[in-house]
């Protein structure tokens, strides 16, 4: 069984409401990712396929070249474009190396989706990132 991956995982507040097979099922899907520190993991306006929870690393997250906030291990992204259906609303860039694990649509909306708690908290984080991207564009 992943150890890191699932203790990550759980850490996640998005995840947090799983119950253990839920989440043993979810860190088998994982995929492990290597950032170098400048390059962008997902780019503004650009389809979205997978979720990404932070290993390690710092990560910037900018809309239209403005700094939004700064993720690090812990933190997970991606769930707009997932949940919504819609393009990549920001871009998030590798500040230092970073390692990632990468979690694909399918598996993300199902585990989102079978429970109520977990769909809650993702709105919910969805309503705040929005709220934040709406707040620097704001005359």
């Amino acid at each position: 069984m992943p150890v890191v991956e699932l203790s990550l995982l759980r850490s996640l507040p998005l995840f947090a409401p799983l119950g253990p097979p839920q989440l043993e099922s979810l860190a088998r899907e994982l995929e492990s990712v290597e950032v170098p520190a400048g390059e962008d993991v997902v780019r503004e306006g650009e389809p979205g396929d997978r979720f990404y929870a932070i290993a390690d690393g710092e990560l910037e997250v900018t809309h239209d070249g403005r700094h939004l906030a700064t993720l690090r291990r812990g933190d997970g992204f991606g769930e707009i474009a997932l949940l919504r259906d819609v393009p990549r609303t920001a871009t998030v860039t590798a500040r230092t190396p970073a390692r990632l694990y990468a979690l694909q649509r399918g598996p993300f909306l199902a585990a989102v989706i079978a429970h109520p708690r977990a769909g809650e908290e993702a709105e919910r984080m969805v309503g705040e990132r929005l709220a934040v991207r709406q707040a620097t564009i704001a005359p």
